[in-house]
């Protein structure tokens, strides 16, 4: 009984991170849509907000790992998080210039980068499973975005490389994230690179940004913001506590949920059009990233079946010794 609440509680933890992402990226584009923020002050607004909410748990459940963190390490821990959490820059540019269903399409190839870049740094091996789910996963995408008008007029537009750039950088974040987080903890290395981050795009903005206006910040875009920064920092929280209780296969399984969550998300709440096109580079997308997922298991199994087939199928002669008898007779 007590398992069962545990993995149930692991599984009520991973729909809160569906919940989360998949209305994170359509507040993010009502808040363009409503407001004169640029994208520096809306990726500012998400990570000081993840950063804040992330420091202050960290100061109450891990006070002497933190203080016990060198400057060396948080340098270290600084660079890999400007290459992820500082990503949001790019990610709020790619969806001011397109749409939410584009940027989830695009974002959901994320499983198949992190998995090349894991083959490329050693983690991994690639193999024949693997890469045609890398492949129907990126003819999914292409199908799914070539058949949007707006595409057909307009081509791969600025909004699209953005997006795609996004899911490069932080599919290396994860890959060279995963060491330093085991080392350091989840709380310590997250509160890390979110400050560094937001130091690092504070520092850019007193540089390059414009001052912000009172009508910029009415009450529905400054709640929406707040809840972007929450959302995110929430949403590392939750995974992590549902990997506790939950393989990651599991995890990864739930998360594919989330590109059709956020078209749905983003067809009910801000008008995007679903064309027959998108709902099949969906799910080509979908049935890609999950056998990339699986190609690791695809292939033991298979190579266990190979060598165990020809055993069971003819079985080696037993030899049963003559008695004495019968090598008389003989």
């Amino acid at each position: 009984t007590g398992e069962a609440a545990i993995c149930a509680g692991g599984v009520v933890c991973l729909l809160g991170v569906v919940v989360l992402l998949s209305s994170i990226t359509p507040t993010m584009k009502y808040v363009f849509q409503h407001s004169g923020l640029n994208v520096l002050d809306v990726a500012i607004g998400r990570v000081v907000i993840g950063f804040l909410f992330l420091a202050g748990i960290t100061v109450c459940m891990d006070w002497r790992g933190l203080r016990s963190m060198r400057a060396k390490e948080c340098v270290h821990l600084g660079v890999v998080g400007v290459l992820g959490v500082g990503a949001y820059v790019v990610a709020a540019g790619g969806l001011r210039y397109t749409s939410v269903t584009h940027y989830a399409l695009v974002y959901s190839l994320l499983p198949t980068f992190t998995a090349l870049f894991s083959c490329c740094f050693g983690n991994d091996r690639p193999n024949g499973w693997m890469c045609c789910g890398i492949l129907l996963s990126w003819t999914g995408c292409v199908m799914a975005i070539s058949g949007d008008a707006g595409f057909l007029l307009g081509g791969f537009g600025i909004g699209d490389a953005l997006a795609l750039l996004f899911s490069l950088m932080m599919s290396a974040h994860i890959v060279l994230s995963a060491p330093l987080v085991k080392r350091h903890g989840v709380l310590r290395s997250n509160t890390a690179m979110f400050g560094t981050s937001a130091l690092l795009l504070s520092g850019g903005q007193m540089v390059w940004g414009a001052p912000l206006e009172p009508s910029d910040l009415s009450p529905s875009v400054a709640i929406s913001l707040l809840f972007i920064g929450l959302g995110t920092a929430g949403v590392f929280l939750l995974r992590c506590r549902s990997l506790r209780s939950l393989s990651p296969a599991t995890v990864g399984a739930y998360h594919n949920l989330i590109p059709i969550c956020t078209i749905g998300v983003a067809h009910l709440s801000l008008g995007e059009p679903l064309s027959p096109h998108t709902m099949i580079g969906a799910t080509a997308v979908l049935l890609g990233t999950e056998l990339v997922r699986r190609a690791p298991f695809l292939t033991v199994s298979l190579r266990w079946s190979t060598w165990a087939l020809p055993i069971h199928a003819t079985p080696p002669p037993v030899l049963v010794p003559l008695e004495s008898s019968e090598r008389n007779k003989g």
